[in-house]
Protein backbone atom coordinates (compact mmCIF):
# COMPACT_ATOMS: atom_id res chain seq x y z
CA UNK A 1 0.00 0.00 0.00
CA UNK A 2 1.46 3.88 -0.67
CA UNK A 3 2.15 5.74 2.09
CA UNK A 4 3.57 9.18 3.34
CA UNK A 5 5.70 9.82 5.53
CA UNK A 6 5.05 13.16 6.69
CA UNK A 7 6.99 15.65 9.12
CA UNK A 8 4.57 17.97 11.43
CA UNK A 9 6.97 20.86 12.85
CA UNK A 10 5.59 23.69 14.94
CA UNK A 11 6.67 26.97 14.08
CA UNK A 12 7.74 29.75 16.13
CA UNK A 13 8.01 28.09 19.15
CA UNK A 14 10.78 26.76 21.31
CA UNK A 15 11.73 24.45 22.36
CA UNK A 16 11.15 22.65 19.09
CA UNK A 17 8.22 20.01 19.35
CA UNK A 18 7.93 17.68 16.35
CA UNK A 19 5.86 14.15 15.19
CA UNK A 20 6.95 12.11 12.28
CA UNK A 21 3.85 10.13 11.26
CA UNK A 22 3.07 7.70 8.18
CA UNK A 23 -0.81 7.66 6.52
CA UNK A 24 -1.70 6.02 3.63
CA UNK A 25 -2.02 7.94 0.29
CA UNK A 26 -5.49 8.94 -0.16
CA UNK A 27 -5.83 10.85 2.80
CA UNK A 28 -8.67 13.95 2.73
CA UNK A 29 -7.41 17.36 4.63
CA UNK A 30 -10.06 16.60 6.95
CA UNK A 31 -8.13 12.68 7.67
CA UNK A 32 -4.87 15.33 7.99
CA UNK A 33 -6.54 17.43 10.76
CA UNK A 34 -8.11 14.18 12.78
CA UNK A 35 -4.27 12.74 12.57
CA UNK A 36 -2.58 16.46 13.64
CA UNK A 37 -5.05 16.86 16.81
CA UNK A 38 -4.57 13.35 18.19
CA UNK A 39 -0.47 13.61 17.84
CA UNK A 40 -0.44 16.41 20.09
CA UNK A 41 -2.10 18.30 22.94
CA UNK A 42 -5.20 19.84 20.84
CA UNK A 43 -8.78 18.99 21.80
CA UNK A 44 -11.21 20.00 19.05
CA UNK A 45 -11.75 15.50 18.13
CA UNK A 46 -12.76 15.93 21.78
CA UNK A 47 -14.78 19.42 21.89
CA UNK A 48 -15.24 21.14 18.04
CA UNK A 49 -14.54 24.72 19.34
CA UNK A 50 -11.53 25.58 16.58
CA UNK A 51 -11.28 24.92 12.92
CA UNK A 52 -8.29 24.83 10.80
CA UNK A 53 -7.43 26.16 7.24
CA UNK A 54 -4.99 25.24 4.55
CA UNK A 55 -3.80 27.54 1.87
CA UNK A 56 -2.58 26.13 -1.48
CA UNK A 57 -2.38 26.95 -4.53
CA UNK A 58 -5.92 28.72 -5.64
CA UNK A 59 -8.10 26.92 -2.15
CA UNK A 60 -8.64 27.85 1.25
CA UNK A 61 -9.24 24.65 2.38
CA UNK A 62 -11.46 24.97 6.08
CA UNK A 63 -13.70 22.87 7.86
CA UNK A 64 -14.71 26.58 9.28
CA UNK A 65 -18.82 26.56 8.68
CA UNK A 66 -19.09 30.73 8.94
CA UNK A 67 -16.52 30.87 6.21
CA UNK A 68 -18.01 27.70 4.24
CA UNK A 69 -21.18 29.64 4.70
CA UNK A 70 -20.34 33.06 4.07
CA UNK A 71 -17.80 32.30 1.12
CA UNK A 72 -19.39 29.86 -0.84
CA UNK A 73 -18.70 30.46 -4.16
CA UNK A 74 -16.49 33.45 -3.33
CA UNK A 75 -13.45 34.21 -3.01
CA UNK A 76 -11.75 33.97 0.72
CA UNK A 77 -8.00 35.17 1.38
CA UNK A 78 -8.07 35.28 -2.70
CA UNK A 79 -8.62 31.68 -2.82
CA UNK A 80 -11.82 29.83 -3.11
CA UNK A 81 -13.06 27.87 -0.05
CA UNK A 82 -13.05 24.21 -0.10
CA UNK A 83 -14.24 21.46 1.84
CA UNK A 84 -11.62 19.24 4.00
CA UNK A 85 -13.35 16.30 3.13
CA UNK A 86 -13.95 16.36 -0.66
CA UNK A 87 -10.33 16.88 -1.04
CA UNK A 88 -7.38 14.48 -1.11
CA UNK A 89 -3.60 15.71 0.37
CA UNK A 90 -2.11 13.44 -2.29
CA UNK A 91 -1.65 15.51 -5.54
CA UNK A 92 -0.49 18.73 -3.24
CA UNK A 93 2.14 16.42 -1.10
CA UNK A 94 3.75 15.51 -4.11
CA UNK A 95 3.47 18.74 -6.17
CA UNK A 96 4.74 21.06 -3.19
CA UNK A 97 6.33 18.69 -0.76
CA UNK A 98 5.15 20.66 1.79
CA UNK A 99 1.99 23.46 3.33
CA UNK A 100 0.95 24.82 6.65
CA UNK A 101 -1.84 23.57 8.48
CA UNK A 102 -3.09 26.76 10.17
CA UNK A 103 -5.07 25.43 13.69
CA UNK A 104 -7.28 27.68 15.50
CA UNK A 105 -7.80 31.27 13.74
CA UNK A 106 -7.26 33.17 17.11
CA UNK A 107 -4.37 31.03 18.23
CA UNK A 108 -2.76 31.01 14.72
CA UNK A 109 -0.81 27.87 15.37
CA UNK A 110 1.05 27.27 12.39
CA UNK A 111 2.18 23.59 11.48
CA UNK A 112 4.82 22.65 8.40
CA UNK A 113 3.61 19.78 6.91
CA UNK A 114 6.39 18.01 4.94
CA UNK A 115 6.57 15.10 2.78
CA UNK A 116 9.53 12.78 3.79
CA UNK A 117 8.60 9.58 2.19
CA UNK A 118 6.84 7.96 0.24
CA UNK A 119 6.50 4.13 0.60
CA UNK A 120 5.06 1.37 -0.63
CA UNK A 121 5.04 -1.36 1.84
CA UNK A 122 2.63 0.12 4.82
CA UNK A 123 -0.53 -1.77 5.48
CA UNK A 124 -2.93 -0.56 7.48
CA UNK A 125 -5.59 1.68 6.85
CA UNK A 126 -4.62 4.56 9.42
CA UNK A 127 -1.73 6.39 10.38
CA UNK A 128 0.90 5.98 12.85
CA UNK A 129 2.86 8.31 14.67
CA UNK A 130 6.43 6.99 13.94
CA UNK A 131 8.55 9.42 16.36
CA UNK A 132 8.36 12.73 17.88
CA UNK A 133 9.82 15.25 20.09
CA UNK A 134 8.92 17.70 22.79
CA UNK A 135 5.61 18.27 24.50
CA UNK A 136 2.91 19.57 22.28
CA UNK A 137 1.34 23.15 23.54
CA UNK A 138 -1.99 22.88 25.26
CA UNK A 139 -5.17 24.25 24.12
CA UNK A 140 -6.25 27.73 24.08
CA UNK A 141 -2.75 28.64 25.15
CA UNK A 142 -2.48 32.06 23.30
CA UNK A 143 -0.87 30.59 20.50
CA UNK A 144 3.20 31.15 20.52
CA UNK A 145 3.20 34.16 22.51
CA UNK A 146 0.76 32.66 25.13
CA UNK A 147 2.62 29.34 25.45
CA UNK A 148 5.91 31.04 25.51
CA UNK A 149 4.65 33.12 29.20
CA UNK A 150 2.66 29.87 30.07
CA UNK A 151 6.31 28.13 29.96
CA UNK A 152 8.06 30.85 31.95
CA UNK A 153 5.14 30.26 34.62
CA UNK A 154 4.90 26.22 34.79
CA UNK A 155 8.43 26.38 34.91
CA UNK A 156 8.60 28.71 38.21
CA UNK A 157 7.49 27.25 41.44
CA UNK A 158 7.69 30.87 42.77
CA UNK A 159 5.82 32.17 40.22
CA UNK A 160 2.53 33.50 41.97
CA UNK A 161 0.42 32.53 38.85
CA UNK A 162 2.13 28.70 39.17
CA UNK A 163 -0.73 26.86 41.10
CA UNK A 164 -3.52 28.29 39.13
CA UNK A 165 -1.36 27.84 35.86
CA UNK A 166 -0.36 24.10 37.01
CA UNK A 167 -4.42 23.30 37.38
CA UNK A 168 -5.20 25.08 34.41
CA UNK A 169 -2.67 22.85 32.09
CA UNK A 170 -3.60 20.08 33.88
CA UNK A 171 -7.33 20.89 32.89
CA UNK A 172 -6.27 21.74 29.42
CA UNK A 173 -4.80 17.54 29.26
CA UNK A 174 -1.15 19.37 28.79
CA UNK A 175 0.51 15.92 28.46
CA UNK A 176 3.97 14.73 27.72
CA UNK A 177 4.67 12.84 24.22
CA UNK A 178 3.15 9.33 24.72
CA UNK A 179 3.81 7.67 21.33
CA UNK A 180 1.90 4.22 22.11
CA UNK A 181 -0.98 6.00 23.47
CA UNK A 182 -1.32 8.30 20.43
CA UNK A 183 -0.30 4.95 17.89
CA UNK A 184 -4.04 3.78 19.90
CA UNK A 185 -5.66 6.34 19.05
CA UNK A 186 -4.47 6.73 15.66
CA UNK A 187 -6.61 3.77 14.94
CA UNK A 188 -9.82 5.86 14.99
CA UNK A 189 -8.43 7.46 11.96
CA UNK A 190 -9.55 4.76 9.81
CA UNK A 191 -10.16 5.58 5.93
CA UNK A 192 -8.36 2.35 4.24
CA UNK A 193 -8.74 -1.46 4.77
CA UNK A 194 -6.15 -2.91 6.56
CA UNK A 195 -4.00 -5.33 4.08
CA UNK A 196 -3.40 -8.07 7.06
CA UNK A 197 -2.40 -10.87 4.80
CA UNK A 198 0.86 -9.00 4.25
CA UNK A 199 1.35 -8.58 8.05
CA UNK A 200 2.93 -10.48 10.14
CA UNK A 201 -0.27 -11.20 12.89
CA UNK A 202 -1.81 -13.92 15.09
CA UNK A 203 -5.57 -12.79 14.87
CA UNK A 204 -5.10 -9.47 14.03
CA UNK A 205 -2.56 -8.95 16.55
CA UNK A 206 0.31 -8.18 15.36
CA UNK A 207 3.31 -9.59 15.80
CA UNK A 208 6.20 -7.40 13.90
CA UNK A 209 5.80 -4.43 11.75
CA UNK A 210 8.69 -2.62 10.63
CA UNK A 211 6.53 0.55 11.22
CA UNK A 212 4.20 0.07 14.08
CA UNK A 213 6.47 -2.61 15.76
CA UNK A 214 4.40 -4.84 17.78
CA UNK A 215 1.64 -5.58 20.16
CA UNK A 216 3.13 -8.75 21.84
CA UNK A 217 4.78 -7.07 25.26
CA UNK A 218 7.02 -9.58 26.63
CA UNK A 219 7.37 -9.36 30.18
CA UNK A 220 9.85 -11.88 30.39
CA UNK A 221 12.74 -9.65 28.43
CA UNK A 222 11.21 -6.04 30.13
CA UNK A 223 14.20 -4.19 31.96
CA UNK A 224 13.77 -3.04 35.47
CA UNK A 225 10.87 -4.83 36.38
CA UNK A 226 11.39 -4.77 40.43
CA UNK A 227 12.21 -1.31 39.83
CA UNK A 228 9.02 -0.11 38.43
CA UNK A 229 7.14 -1.99 41.22
CA UNK A 230 9.00 0.09 43.65
CA UNK A 231 8.64 3.07 41.88
CA UNK A 232 4.59 1.77 41.82
CA UNK A 233 4.47 1.27 45.46
CA UNK A 234 6.66 4.44 46.59
CA UNK A 235 4.27 6.89 44.13
CA UNK A 236 1.12 5.48 45.70
CA UNK A 237 2.72 5.52 49.53
CA UNK A 238 3.45 8.91 48.48
CA UNK A 239 1.03 10.36 47.10
CA UNK A 240 -2.05 7.96 47.79
CA UNK A 241 -3.05 7.62 44.28
CA UNK A 242 -1.10 7.86 41.21
CA UNK A 243 -2.66 7.21 37.14
CA UNK A 244 -0.72 5.41 34.95
CA UNK A 245 0.63 8.48 32.88
CA UNK A 246 2.37 10.15 35.43
CA UNK A 247 3.66 7.03 37.25
CA UNK A 248 5.30 6.96 33.47
CA UNK A 249 6.92 10.32 33.76
CA UNK A 250 8.42 10.19 37.06
CA UNK A 251 10.13 6.64 36.06
CA UNK A 252 11.33 7.73 33.19
CA UNK A 253 12.54 11.12 34.39
CA UNK A 254 14.60 9.37 37.01
CA UNK A 255 15.39 5.94 34.66
CA UNK A 256 16.81 5.23 30.96
CA UNK A 257 15.88 2.32 29.85
CA UNK A 258 12.57 4.45 29.78
CA UNK A 259 9.38 2.47 29.78
CA UNK A 260 5.88 2.88 27.90
CA UNK A 261 2.74 3.58 28.52
CA UNK A 262 1.65 -0.27 26.85
CA UNK A 263 4.54 -2.00 28.80
CA UNK A 264 3.36 -0.39 32.09
CA UNK A 265 -0.31 -1.05 31.80
CA UNK A 266 0.65 -4.88 30.74
CA UNK A 267 3.18 -5.14 33.79
CA UNK A 268 1.25 -3.78 36.34
CA UNK A 269 -2.19 -5.53 35.47
CA UNK A 270 -0.32 -9.10 34.88
CA UNK A 271 -1.43 -11.16 37.86
CA UNK A 272 1.80 -11.92 39.10
CA UNK A 273 2.60 -8.53 39.71
CA UNK A 274 -0.54 -7.11 40.41
CA UNK A 275 -0.17 -9.56 43.51
CA UNK A 276 3.20 -8.24 44.42
CA UNK A 277 1.25 -4.74 44.52
CA UNK A 278 -1.34 -5.93 46.87
CA UNK A 279 1.05 -7.23 49.07
CA UNK A 280 2.23 -3.70 49.75
CA UNK A 281 -1.71 -2.66 49.81
CA UNK A 282 -1.32 -1.23 46.22
CA UNK A 283 -4.05 -1.89 43.99
CA UNK A 284 -5.09 -1.39 40.40
CA UNK A 285 -8.19 1.43 40.42
CA UNK A 286 -9.46 2.10 36.63
CA UNK A 287 -6.44 3.23 35.24
CA UNK A 288 -4.89 4.45 38.43
CA UNK A 289 -3.49 2.91 41.15
CA UNK A 290 -4.33 3.59 44.64
CA UNK A 291 -3.58 2.94 48.19
CA UNK A 292 -5.75 0.17 50.38
CA UNK A 293 -6.85 3.06 52.37
CA UNK A 294 -8.77 4.37 49.79
CA UNK A 295 -11.23 1.42 50.23
CA UNK A 296 -12.65 2.97 53.09
CA UNK A 297 -13.77 6.39 51.10
CA UNK A 298 -17.04 5.28 49.66
CA UNK A 299 -15.90 7.68 46.17
CA UNK A 300 -12.39 6.94 45.58
CA UNK A 301 -12.89 9.00 42.22
CA UNK A 302 -14.23 11.84 44.26
CA UNK A 303 -10.81 12.06 46.51
CA UNK A 304 -8.50 11.74 43.18
CA UNK A 305 -10.44 14.05 41.66
CA UNK A 306 -9.95 16.59 44.42
CA UNK A 307 -6.15 16.41 43.82
CA UNK A 308 -6.82 17.34 40.35
CA UNK A 309 -4.77 20.58 39.97
CA UNK A 310 -2.24 20.30 42.24
CA UNK A 311 1.47 19.84 41.35
CA UNK A 312 3.49 16.61 42.40
CA UNK A 313 5.80 16.75 44.72
CA UNK A 314 8.13 14.49 42.98
CA UNK A 315 12.08 14.16 45.01
CA UNK A 316 15.16 12.56 43.95
CA UNK A 317 15.54 8.84 43.07
CA UNK A 318 17.02 8.05 46.42
CA UNK A 319 14.84 10.06 48.48
CA UNK A 320 11.68 8.77 46.35
CA UNK A 321 12.55 5.31 46.66
CA UNK A 322 12.40 5.29 50.80
CA UNK A 323 8.75 6.02 50.16
CA UNK A 324 8.74 1.83 48.96
CA UNK A 325 8.59 1.58 52.99
CA UNK A 326 4.90 2.77 54.21
CA UNK A 327 5.58 4.34 57.21
CA UNK A 328 8.75 6.64 55.86
CA UNK A 329 8.34 9.91 56.59
CA UNK A 330 10.82 12.83 55.50
CA UNK A 331 12.27 14.31 59.33
CA UNK A 332 12.26 17.87 59.65
CA UNK A 333 13.53 20.35 62.17
CA UNK A 334 10.21 20.64 63.99
CA UNK A 335 10.36 17.06 64.32
CA UNK A 336 13.65 17.11 65.60
CA UNK A 337 12.76 20.24 68.45
CA UNK A 338 10.05 18.33 69.53
CA UNK A 339 11.47 15.15 70.25
CA UNK A 340 13.86 17.17 72.22
CA UNK A 341 10.99 18.73 74.39
CA UNK A 342 9.72 15.50 74.93
CA UNK A 343 12.91 14.21 76.20
CA UNK A 344 13.75 16.56 78.73
CA UNK A 345 10.10 16.66 79.79
CA UNK A 346 8.28 13.73 79.86
CA UNK A 347 10.95 10.66 78.96
CA UNK A 348 13.85 11.36 80.85
CA UNK A 349 15.97 11.25 78.15
CA UNK A 350 14.65 8.13 76.12
CA UNK A 351 15.19 8.68 72.79
CA UNK A 352 13.66 5.33 71.83
CA UNK A 353 10.20 6.14 73.21
CA UNK A 354 10.31 9.74 71.95
CA UNK A 355 11.14 8.35 68.52
CA UNK A 356 7.86 6.22 68.57
CA UNK A 357 5.59 9.34 70.02
CA UNK A 358 7.01 11.28 66.48
CA UNK A 359 6.36 8.76 64.67
CA UNK A 360 2.92 7.95 65.33
CA UNK A 361 2.08 11.98 65.33
CA UNK A 362 3.27 12.42 61.86
CA UNK A 363 1.29 8.91 60.48
CA UNK A 364 -2.18 10.42 62.33
CA UNK A 365 -1.61 13.76 60.69
CA UNK A 366 -0.43 12.16 57.06
CA UNK A 367 -4.36 10.54 57.30
CA UNK A 368 -6.14 11.67 54.33
CA UNK A 369 -8.57 14.60 56.14
CA UNK A 370 -6.53 14.68 59.34
CA UNK A 371 -8.42 16.95 61.40
CA UNK A 372 -5.30 18.57 63.74
CA UNK A 373 -7.15 20.11 66.29
CA UNK A 374 -8.45 16.31 67.12
CA UNK A 375 -4.87 15.17 67.00
CA UNK A 376 -3.28 18.07 68.87
CA UNK A 377 -6.27 17.10 71.23
CA UNK A 378 -5.42 13.44 71.59
CA UNK A 379 -1.44 14.34 72.06
CA UNK A 380 -1.85 16.58 74.77
CA UNK A 381 -4.24 14.84 76.97
CA UNK A 382 -1.82 12.33 77.72
CA UNK A 383 0.98 14.65 78.92
CA UNK A 384 0.55 16.94 82.18
CA UNK A 385 1.55 20.03 81.09
CA UNK A 386 3.44 22.79 83.90
CA UNK A 387 0.77 25.67 82.77
CA UNK A 388 -0.69 27.07 79.84
CA UNK A 389 2.59 28.66 78.27
CA UNK A 390 4.21 24.68 78.42
CA UNK A 391 1.01 23.67 76.74
CA UNK A 392 0.90 26.62 74.20
CA UNK A 393 4.67 25.59 73.06
CA UNK A 394 4.05 21.91 72.37
CA UNK A 395 0.47 23.45 70.38
CA UNK A 396 2.99 25.39 68.77
CA UNK A 397 5.36 22.79 67.67
CA UNK A 398 2.50 20.22 66.58
CA UNK A 399 0.89 23.27 64.34
CA UNK A 400 4.13 23.73 62.30
CA UNK A 401 5.14 20.09 62.41
CA UNK A 402 1.71 19.68 60.74
CA UNK A 403 2.02 22.28 57.99
CA UNK A 404 5.47 20.88 57.00
CA UNK A 405 4.20 17.14 56.69
CA UNK A 406 3.61 15.38 53.36
CA UNK A 407 0.66 14.70 53.13
CA UNK A 408 -2.13 12.63 50.06
CA UNK A 409 -4.42 15.86 49.71
CA UNK A 410 -1.33 17.92 48.26
CA UNK A 411 0.14 15.34 46.48
CA UNK A 412 3.00 14.87 48.35
CA UNK A 413 3.34 18.58 49.25
CA UNK A 414 3.19 20.47 52.71
CA UNK A 415 0.44 22.81 52.97
CA UNK A 416 3.79 25.07 53.95
CA UNK A 417 5.07 24.11 50.20
CA UNK A 418 1.82 25.00 48.33
CA UNK A 419 1.34 28.26 50.63
CA UNK A 420 4.68 29.41 49.52
CA UNK A 421 3.89 28.72 45.85
CA UNK A 422 0.66 30.70 45.69
CA UNK A 423 -0.04 32.36 49.29
CA UNK A 424 -3.57 33.21 48.14
CA UNK A 425 -4.17 29.40 46.86
CA UNK A 426 -3.48 26.97 50.06
CA UNK A 427 -3.01 28.81 53.48
CA UNK A 428 -1.01 26.59 55.63
CA UNK A 429 -2.67 25.24 59.14
CA UNK A 430 -3.37 28.02 61.98
CA UNK A 431 -0.91 27.95 64.30
CA UNK A 432 -2.45 30.60 66.26
CA UNK A 433 -1.25 30.09 69.95
CA UNK A 434 -3.61 28.50 72.79
CA UNK A 435 -4.77 31.91 75.20
CA UNK A 436 -3.62 32.03 78.57
CA UNK A 437 -6.45 33.75 81.00
CA UNK A 438 -6.50 34.61 84.44
CA UNK A 439 -3.08 36.53 84.54
CA UNK A 440 -1.14 33.12 82.67
CA UNK A 441 -3.35 30.66 84.51
CA UNK A 442 -6.47 28.45 83.58
CA UNK A 443 -8.73 27.65 86.59
CA UNK A 444 -9.18 24.00 87.27
CA UNK A 445 -13.12 23.92 86.93
CA UNK A 446 -13.08 26.22 83.01
CA UNK A 447 -12.76 24.29 79.64
CA UNK A 448 -9.33 23.26 79.00
CA UNK A 449 -8.03 25.09 76.04
CA UNK A 450 -6.61 22.52 74.08
CA UNK A 451 -10.48 22.08 72.60
CA UNK A 452 -11.34 18.54 73.88
CA UNK A 453 -14.42 19.74 75.84
CA UNK A 454 -13.34 18.73 79.37
CA UNK A 455 -12.61 20.61 82.52
CA UNK A 456 -9.37 21.75 83.09
CA UNK A 457 -8.63 19.12 85.47
CA UNK A 458 -9.88 16.32 84.09
CA UNK A 459 -7.62 17.18 80.79
CA UNK A 460 -4.33 19.26 80.34
CA UNK A 461 -4.82 19.97 84.07
CA UNK A 462 -4.20 16.35 85.47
Amino acid sequence: MKAYILKLTFEDINPLVWRRVILPAGATFNRLHETIQYATNFQSEISPYHSFGVEIEDNFITNNEAILDEYKGKKYVGRTVKQPTRIKIDSFLEKHGQFIYNYDFGDDWRICVKLEETVEDYYFGYPTLLEGEGTAPPEDVGGPPGYKEFLKVLQDSTHPDYLSTYAWAEGQLYLPLDIEKIKEYLKIVKYKKTEWQYIDHENYFVLSDKYRGTDWIDLDVLPNKDLLIRYAVACVNLYGSIEYPKLMEIYNSQNTPSVSSSELHDLLTNPLYEKQLEEKYVFVYENALIHKTMEEFEDQTQFIQSVVGKPFYVPGKKELLRYTDEFYYEKTSHQEKLAKMLEKDFFGGSKFTVKKEIKELVLELQVVHANVQQVLQKFLTRFQMKDMEHLNEYAQMIFDIANNTRIWENRGHTPEELFQMEKHYLKPMPSTSLNVIDGGKTGRNDPCLCGSGKKYKKCCGK
